[in-house]
C-alpha cells in the first residue's frame, strides 16, 4: 500500500503497569507520526514527548480482539461536484484533486460513490438513466439502448481518471437512484408520492420496480460495470438501491422486501455470469430503517435476510445517518458476519468517522462535496409535490461550505479544516489494515487503532483546548505521546506480541451491583487474576458520560449524569485474550448541583417527543456526551432537576441551528409552577452540530427543583444547560 512515511518523533516512556514501573522489559516500540488542527498544522511531526512525562489519558489496545477491515474514506463523484470542478482553470483542477487524494501530498482519500445514472445532485436538468428509449420505444429488455455517455459529456469519466492518476488505490462503489422509467410501475425515472390512506401527512412511493424487471434491471447493472471496466475503472461493489422507498419526487423508486430479495440474487447471479468480482451491498438506507421497532411503516429491511440466498448474495450492509442510532452497524456486524458501509453522509466531522470506524463501519463516504461560492446548483427538495417545478429548485436550493468550495468567478477552490484530520485516516491506512478493540474515549481523548500483520496504527483525536500526553498500552508495553490540542494524530509502530499457544485467559472476581446517586462520585475495584502472571490492563470499549476507569488498577469511577439503571461492561486483557465482566448500576435521582453539565438528554421529563424515536435523542459527535435533544417544536418541554441555594445564577444554554437564521425567544425557563423565568433567543450558530453557549440571569429559590426549558419555538439542538454563579 503507496503511503506517505510517517516522521519520526520520540515518543517512549518507562512501562508503569498497575501502579509499580518495570525497569527491565523488552526494548519500546519506536512510535512515528503527525498530527493535524486544520491548513495551518496538516500532517505535521507530532510534538517531542518526554519519557518522564504524566500521561493524561490512556488507551488500552487489545490484540486479541480483532474486527473489521478498512476499505477507505472518501466523497461521491456526482454530478453537481464534477461540474464545479470543471469551472476550475485545468491547473486549479489538478491541484483540487491531488490535494484531496493523493497520499503523499494531500489528504489520501481512497473511497469514491458513483452514481448509475443521476442522483438528486445534479446541476444539469433533465435527469437521467443510462437507458433512455427513442420515441416510438416503450420497452427495451436487450438494453440495447444502454448508454453511458452523459457520463462522458459531464465529465464523470474524466474526474475518476484524474483521482486515479494521483492516488492508483483509489476504490470505487456505485448506487442507482431509479431504474430507468420504462422498467416502474409509473413509467418515470423520478420518484413520485401518494398519500398513505387515511393520512394527511404521510407520504409512500408510488413508483415501484416491475415485478417482470428485476431481471433486466440486474443485467443494467452489470453493462454498467462493464462499460465503466473497458475505460479502466473497476466498481468493485454496487449498492442493491438507494434509499429504497424514500417518498421523495427526485429519482427515487420502491422495492419491496419481496423484491430485495430477488433483485439481490439476481445482481449477484449476473454479475457472477459476467466474470467480474464486484461486491454487492444490500440496504443502503438509514440506521433507522434497517432494524427499528419504531421504523417507519416498520420497513426493518433486515427482513431480507430471512432468505438463506439473499444472505449468501450480500457482501455487506451500507447505511445513511440521517435518522437512529449508529450502534445498529455494530448490531448488524455481529449478527450477520457482514462488513458494514457509510456510503452517504454528509457529516464532515472526523470524530464522527472515529466514532463511525469503532462501531465497525468499514468505510466513510461523504456525500456531493463540492459546490460553488453560493451552494451551487442542486435538484434535491425536501418538497412531496409530483409537479413540482424543477427549475425553481435548482435557483433555490443551495448547499454552502460543503468539503471543497469553487469560486467561479476567480476559477480558483478552497477547502474546509476538517480535510486535514480527514487525512490523518487516509493518509495511513491502507486495505490490508483490520481495526482491533481498544478502549472507550477518556479525558477528552478517542481512539481507533488498526494493525496490519505487527505493525499498527492508531489515531487519536484530543478533543481537549489544551494539548494532552496520552500512554498507549497494548499487550504488557507501553508509551506516552502529547497529542496537540484540538488535534487527530496518527501513530505508527512496529510490536510482536509473543505466541499464545500455552496462555491462559485472565479471570474477572465477582462484582457486586452499584447503588449510586445522580451527580455524585463513587467508586468500586474490579479484580482479575492471571495464572500466567502475565502483565493486565483494563478497559471498556463504551462507557456513559460520568464513567472511568483506571487502566492500570482497574478501579471504576462513576458520577452518573442520567438517573436509572445502567449496565457496564468491562474487560481484562493480557494481549492474548480477555475476560468480561458487566455490572449494574441503579443511580437514584438527584439535582444537579451548581457547575454541573446538565446533559440534556439527562432530563427528569419530557413532553412532545417519542420516547426512543428517531427524531428526539441524537447521535452528534460535537455534542458533550456524543449526543443531543433535536426536533425541537413548538410547545415541547423538558424537566431538569437542580439542587441550589436561594440567589441569582448564569444559566448557560449550549444551542446550534442549522437554519441559516437566529431563532428569537426560542425558549423559555420556567420554574415548577409555570412560572417563566427567562427567555433565551437561539444565535445562528451556523449548522446543527455547530454549537454556541447562550447566558441569561436566573433566580432561583434553595432546595433540590425542577426546572423546564420550554420551546417557544423549533429549529434548534439542546446539548446541555449549566448554572453557575
Amino acid at each position: 500500500m503507496l503511503r506517505k512515511p510517517l516522521v519520526a518523533v520520540a515518543a517512549v516512556a518507562a512501562v508503569v503497569l498497575n501502579g509499580t514501573p518495570v525497569a527491565a522489559y523488552p526494548s519500546r516500540p519506536h512510535v512515528t507520526g503527525t498530527y493535524s488542527a486544520g491548513a495551518g498544522q496538516a500532517w505535521q511531526a507530532l510534538p517531542r514527548t518526554s519519557p518522564a512525562a504524566r500521561p493524561d489519558a490512556t488507551v488500552v489496545i487489545d490484540p486479541s480482539q480483532t474486527r473489521q477491515r478498512y476499505t477507505g474514506v472518501g466523497f461521491s463523484i456526482d454530478e453537481t461536484s464534477v461540474s464545479n470542478l470543471w469551472k476550475l482553470t485545468p491547473a486549479e483542477r489538478e491541484r483540487a484533486v491531488r490535494l484531496l487524494v493523493d497520499p503523499r501530498t494531500g489528504a489520501g482519500l481512497d473511497r469514491f460513490r458513483l452514481t448509475i445514472g443521476s442522483p438528486d445532485l445534479i446541476e444539469h436538468l433533465p435527469f437521467w438513466s443510462y437507458n433512455e428509449l427513442p420515441e416510438g420505444v416503450t420497452e427495451d429488455f436487450g438494453l440495447r439502448h444502454f448508454s453511458i455517455q452523459r457520463d462522458i459529456d459531464a465529465h464523470i469519466i474524466d474526474t475518476i481518471k484524474l483521482i486515479q492518476k494521483y492516488n492508483p488505490k483509489a476504490t470505487f462503489l456505485a448506487s442507482a437512484w431509479s431504474a430507468p422509467a420504462w422498467m416502474k410501475t409509473n413509467n418515470r425515472f423520478t420518484g413520485e408520492v401518494a398519500l398513505k390512506p387515511g393520512s394527511t401527512t404521510d407520504y409512500y412511493q408510488a413508483g415501484r420496480l416491475r415485478d417482470d424487471c428485476i431481471d433486466v434491471f440486474a443485467r443494467y447493472y452489470v453493462k454498467f460495470l462493464q462499460a465503466y471496466a473497458r475505460r479502466g475503472i473497476h466498481v468493485d461493489a454496487l449498492t442493491l438501491l438507494n434509499e429504497p422507498g424514500m417518498d421523495v419526487v427526485y429519482p427515487a423508486m420502491d422495492i419491496t422486501v419481496e423484491q430485495q430479495k430477488k433483485l439481490s440474487v439476481a445482481i449477484k447471479r449476473e454479475v457472477r455470469k459476467a466474470g467480474l468480482n464486484t461486491q454487492l451491498y444490500v440496504h443502503d438506507f438509514n440506521f433507522w430503517d434497517w432494524r427499528d421497532p419504531n421504523s417507519t411503516a416498520t420497513k426493518n429491511y433486515h427482513r431480507i435476510f430471512e432468505d438463506p440466498a439473499t444472505r449468501r448474495a450480500a457482501d455487506g450492509i451500507a447505511f445513511h445517518p440521517y435518522w437512529g442510532d449508529p450502534a445498529v452497524m455494530r448490531d448488524a456486524y455481529e449478527e450477520f458476519g457482514k462488513p458494514v458501509h457509510l456510503t452517504e453522509t454528509s457529516d464532515l466531522s472526523p470524530a464522527t468517522v472515529l466514532n463511525d470506524f469503532r462501531l465497525d463501519a468499514s468505510s466513510y463516504i461523504l456525500w456531493a462535496q463540492a459546490t460553488d461560492q453560493d451552494g451551487g446548483t442542486l435538484h434535491w427538495t425536501p418538497a412531496r409535490d409530483n409537479d413540482i417545478d424543477w427549475a425553481e429548485v435548482g435557483r433555490t436550493t443551495k448547499w454552502p461550505d460543503r468539503l471543497v468550495k469553487v469560486n467561479t468567478i476567480t476559477k480558483t477552490f478552497t477547502v474546509r479544516d476538517e480535510l486535514y484530520p480527514l487525512g490523518q485516516f487516509a493518509r495511513y491506512l491502507g486495505s490490508r489494515h483490520v481495526r482491533v478493540e481498544s478502549s472507550a474515549a477518556t479525558n477528552g481523548v478517542t481512539n481507533v487503532v488498526f494493525r496490519d500483520g505487527d505493525d499498527y496504527v492508531a489515531i487519536l483525536g484530543n478533543a481537549n483546548a489544551e494539548d494532552t500526553t496520552v500512554r498507549v498500552t497494548m499487550a504488557g508495553r507501553s508509551f506516552v505521546q502529547t497529542v496537540p490540542a484540538k488535534a487527530y494524530a496518527t501513530l505508527n509502530w512496529h510490536q510482536k506480541v509473543p505466541p499464545s499457544r500455552h496462555n491462559r485467559a485472565p479471570v474477572f472476581g465477582g462484582v457486586a451491583p452499584v447503588t449510586a446517586d445522580q451527580y455524585a462520585t463513587k467508586s468500586f475495584p474490579l479484580r482479575a487474576t492471571d495464572r500466567d502472571r502475565d502483565r493486565l490492563s483494563y478497559y471498556a470499549t463504551d462507557l456513559p458520560g460520568g464513567v472511568q476507569l483506571d487502566a492500570a488498577t482497574g478501579v471504576v469511577t462513576v458520577r452518573p449524569t442520567v438517573a436509572g439503571q445502567q449496565e457496564l461492561t468491562f474487560y481484562v486483557t493480557d494481549g492474548h485474550a480477555r475476560d468480561r465482566v458487566t455490572v449494574p448500576v441503579t443511580v437514584r435521582p438527584k439535582g444537579a448541583p451548581v457547575g454541573t453539565v446538565i446533559e440534556a438528554e439527562g432530563y427528569a421529563a419530557q413532553s412532545g417527543w417519542t420516547e426512543g424515536g428517531a427524531n428526539f435523542i441524537e447521535n452528534n459527535a460535537a455534542a458533550s456526551g456524543g449526543r443531543n435533544i433535536g426536533w425541537t417544536a413548538p410547545g415541547n418541554w423538558l424537566k431538569y432537576r437542580v439542587d441550589v441555594a436561594a440567589g441569582g445564577y448564569d444559566l448557560e444554554l449550549r444551542v446550534a441551528t442549522g437554519l441559516g437564521a437566529a431563532v428569537p425567544d426560542a425558549v423559555s425557563i420556567r420554574d415548577a409552577a409555570g412560572q417563566v423565568l427567562a427567555r433565551v433567543t437561539v444565535p445562528d450558530t451556523g449548522g446543527w452540530g455547530t454549537y454556541q453557549s447562550v447566558h441569561v440571569p436566573l433566580t432561583l429559590p434553595a432546595g433540590d427543583q425542577l426546572i423546564t426549558v420550554h420551546c417557544e419555538a423549533g429549529g434548534f439542538n439542546l446539548d446541555y444547560l449549566r448554572l453557575t454563579v
